[in-house]
């Protein structure tokens, strides 16, 4: 069977059941391939308008962000970056005013986030000036947050400069004393796995201070800080089992060849 055979077949079951999202995942990921532009923009878009709603489960709930997000990727594929960057803003319009899959909306301004560093060059991309306005317009959640630290860190030229402003501007906006521990956990993370422990230990004292008087979030907080410290430890420790065992002791064949030479030396004394 043809892939456009097996995509009719799978278009007509999932015209039936048009609020599946897994059907129509797995049509929109068939159709993508097979059918013209305005074939696959339609059905993207009644997808997303059918497959949003309440009582999703957890599955279908990925399912939704996965065609939401495949149908971001096609068009920055189909469109020009000024048609996509309006159809970004439509889609977080959209995504807004839903609470049915809190993920939804924090996982689409990512995207859009990530579509925004992409257009920079790579020399002259400032993270925090792209990052500005998303903050000022969507007021973004802390896993949004979480998401754009992660980018910065592997992408920036100057990333402990560029995360500390995240930090602070992540920590500031916090809604609940949780989500500024998270944020205070992922800062001392990285200090610590970038040399910087004393200023990773600085950040988690600001923060405990901060929360003193929260007996859940300071536990978190200690809770959390143990396991950074031993995740970091754990990697040093494993850097230098492997570095021990490339330039460690003697191998077999030499301590075999030094006891035989002990015994030699016994027989002569004798």
């Amino acid at each position: 069977m043809s892939e456009e055979e097996q995509a009719a077949i799978v278009t007509r079951h999932a015209t039936q059941h048009p609020s599946d999202p897994s059907l129509q995942r797995e049509k929109l990921s068939l159709l993508s391939n097979t059918a013209g532009p305005e074939t696959v923009r339609k059905a993207f878009k009644e997808s997303m308008k059918h497959c949003l709603k309440s009582d999703l489960s957890p599955e279908d709930k990925a399912d939704v962000i996965a065609i939401y997000t495949g149908y971001l990727e096609w068009e920055s594929d189909e469109s020009t970056l000024k048609e996509v960057d309006g159809i970004y803003k439509r889609i977080l319009r959209e995504t807004l005013r839903q609470d049915w899959i809190p993920e939804l909306h924090p996982t689409v301004l990512a995207s859009y986030y990530e579509f925004l560093l992409s257009r920079q060059p790579e020399t002259t991309v400032s993270h925090i000036a792209i990052l500005e306005p998303i903050i000022t317009t969507y007021s973004p959640s802390h896993e949004f947050y979480q998401r754009a630290f992660d980018m910065i860190s592997t992408r920036s030229l100057n990333p402990e400069e560029d995360l500390r402003k995240v930090y602070m501007r992540w920590r500031s906006s916090a809604r609940n004393n949780r989500d500024k521990v998270g944020a205070t956990l992922q800062w001392a993370d990285w200090l610590l796995e970038n040399g910087e422990g004393k200023k990773a230990y600085d950040a988690v004292d600001v923060m405990r201070r901060e929360v003193r008087g929260d007996e859940a979030a300071l536990a978190e907080l200690e809770a959390g800080w143990i396991s950074v410290m031993e995740d970091a430890n754990g990697e040093v420790e494993s850097s230098e089992g492997e570095s021990g065992s490339e330039s460690g002791g003697p191998s077999g064949s030499e301590s075999e060849e030094d006891e035989d030479e002990d015994e030699d030396e016994d027989v002569v004394m004798e």
